[in-house]
């Protein structure tokens, strides 16, 4: 047994065996603090300053830096929480947020940081994907299509969004959509991805297979008047 959980322990049997006053021990002890090794006296002094000037963004990116450094998820979250209710969104943090929790299986925690990043950068295709795969590993798969789709509108030349989104439409069953994707990509991709064997072929073979309404020609502008 760790000496934190001793110490627990023995407070736990004096609230039982001491006949405390009523109140006394209803409080839970205190969870142990993060033990952030040689970075501690670092933390501790960013922390001190960040309470003195709460919306510094050089000081609290680099706390969150430290704490996501040392291990410290819990204490990002708070920093990253805190700083955004305070100050207003920090990319930087709720990056390393995002980061954090999607190594660490929190999947909701790493959800709530890239949509907040989509909110402050809607034009970022990254983090429409970064919420896309969140939403993903939480199973909701319509969601996943739809913020895939927002990043492959906003960079549809781009292989790994096709790919991402196309895999999510085949799950889905929406053949048509997957195949409208492959189109669209072939459109806006560099020329030798758009024609590499492995995207026509795919095209090729999704176009033989699916029967999709033909989509409606742009319309065009209308003349300018004198």
């Amino acid at each position: 047994m760790s000496a934190s959980s001793r110490s627990a322990f023995r407070v736990a049997v004096l609230c039982l065996s001491s006949g405390a006053v009523l109140g006394a021990c209803s409080k839970a002890p205190e969870e142990p603090e993060f033990d952030h090794g040689l970075k501690k006296p670092l933390v501790r002094k960013l922390r001190e300053e960040l309470a003195e000037s709460p919306c510094d963004k050089a000081k609290a990116q680099q706390l969150g830096q430290l704490l996501l450094d040392t291990g410290d998820l819990k204490g990002l979250t708070r920093v990253t929480d805190t700083f955004g209710e305070k100050c207003g969104p920090n990319v930087v943090l709720l990056q390393l947020a995002y980061t954090a929790n999607a190594r660490a299986g929190e999947k909701e925690l790493a959800l709530k940081a890239a949509t907040a990043l989509t909110t402050a950068q809607p034009d970022n295709a990254s983090y429409h994907v970064w919420r896309g795969l969140s939403l993903e590993a939480l199973g909701r798969t319509e969601e996943t299509a739809a913020a895939l789709q927002k990043a492959f509108d906003l960079q549809p030349g781009q292989r790994p969004i096709l790919n991402s989104l196309v895999k999510t439409y085949d799950s889905l069953g929406k053949s048509c959509e997957a195949l409208a994707a492959y189109q669209r990509f072939v459109e806006s991709a560099k020329p030798s991805e758009a024609k590499s064997a492995e995207v026509q072929a795919q095209l090729q073979e999704r176009a033989a297979k699916t029967s999709c309404p033909a989509q409606e020609p742009a319309q065009p502008e209308a003349a300018a008047k004198p």
